[in-house]
């Protein structure tokens, strides 16, 4: 089976809109978000009527979190911490609903998905655990494969005998190894923060134990004017600038 994994869409519409029609052409079978549907940009609500309307699956995201428990507002900075009040007032009574009601991990052929870190974090940063702690996961963990989001960049994470190695995910086809183990960190399809604005997002393979990332093009001048319109920070639409 063909899975899309998704993270960070943040809003996008047109980021959303773009991977929708690239998956499809890809032949994907399941689509599964890693949370954070919503913050920073522009349509919301918009976003979460799509990812409903493709059947995707999705886990909580920080910033759905701080829709659900407002305390989680604390562990949002000053800009991002106003812009989920906004984003909560953009969302219909339905859309909240559905975002507040995500559940904090999923797992699904062999594999788990959470937004942050494993086991079920909303807020934990891939890039701040210690290679200690990724063996201890794994040693207690039925899974050998975890798909991560909240860092909005692309890396792959391999366990096996020799130890723990880290290194960034660019446009490619791997493959994975039966006595290897791996944590994908899935980029952001709609808040990029390298140099390269397009959306990505991660095509697994399950049956042929391949991973793709995926780069994908879409009208980021559109979504920037839309973020400005809303009055959102300039930094929003900053990081959507093409280098």
């Amino acid at each position: 089976m063909k899975v899309a994994v998704l993270a960070d869409i943040h809003g996008n519409l047109e980021a959303l809109q773009a991977v929708v029609a690239d998956l499809r052409r890809q032949g994907a079978e399941r689509v599964i978000s890693l949370g954070d549907n919503i913050g920073y940009g522009p349509d919301p609500e918009k976003v979460v009527q799509l990812l409903q309307q493709v059947g995707c699956r999705s886990v909580l995201g920080n910033h759905e979190f701080a829709l659900m428990d407002k305390r989680g507002r604390r562990w949002l900075n000053f800009q991002a911490a106003e812009n989920n009040i906004e984003t909560e007032n953009l969302l219909s009574a339905e859309s909240r609903r559905y975002c507040c009601h995500l559940p904090s991990f999923l797992e699904s052929d062999n594999a788990c998905f959470v937004h942050g870190f494993p086991p079920a974090s909303v807020f934990r940063y891939l890039h701040r655990q210690s290679d200690e702690k990724i063996v201890a996961l794994f040693a207690s963990s039925t899974c050998s494969i975890y798909f991560v989001g909240h860092t909005h960049k692309l890396q792959i994470v391999i366990v096996d005998s020799t130890g723990v190695r880290r290194r960034p995910l660019v446009q490619e086809k791997i493959r994975l190894l039966e006595d290897e183990k791996y944590i994908m960190s899935a980029g952001s399809v709609g808040q990029t923060r390298d140099i390269d604005y397009r959306a990505k997002y991660l095509m697994w393979d399950n049956q042929r134990s391949e991973l793709e990332a995926r780069f994908v093009h879409y009208d980021n001048e559109l979504t920037r004017e839309k973020i400005g319109q809303r009055g959102f920070p300039e930094a929003y639409a900053l990081r959507l600038r093409k280098i």
